[in-house]
C-alpha cells in the first residue's frame, strides 16, 4: 500500500486528538498559529526557544504515511 497503514495512522491520530496543537479546522490538521513546548507541554502564539511549530498537515493523511513523523516528537 505504498507506505499507508490503517492501523498506525489510528494510533497516531489518537495522539494527535489530545495534542494541544491540534485543530478541528479542515477535518483535523495541525494548528500551524501555535507553539509547543515539547517538554513541558506548554502552548504559545508567539515563537519562543524550545517551542516547535505546528506543521499545519491535514492529519488524516500525515498519520498515514509510515516514513512521516510528528513534528513535536509525539509519533
Amino acid at each position: 500500500m505504498l507506505g499507508l497503514n490503517t492501523n498506525l495512522a489510528e494510533a497516531r491520530l489518537k495522539i494527535c486528538k489530545e495534542c494541544p496543537l491540534y485543530s478541528t479546522r479542515l477535518g483535523g490538521i495541525c494548528n500551524p498559529r501555535l507553539y509547543l513546548n515539547p517538554d513541558n507541554g506548554d502552548v504559545s502564539t508567539e515563537k519562543k526557544d524550545g517551542y516547535v511549530k505546528g506543521c499545519a498537515c491535514r492529519l488524516s493523511a500525515k498519520t498515514s504515511v509510515v516514513s512521516e513523523r510528528c513534528v513535536a516528537g509525539k509519533w
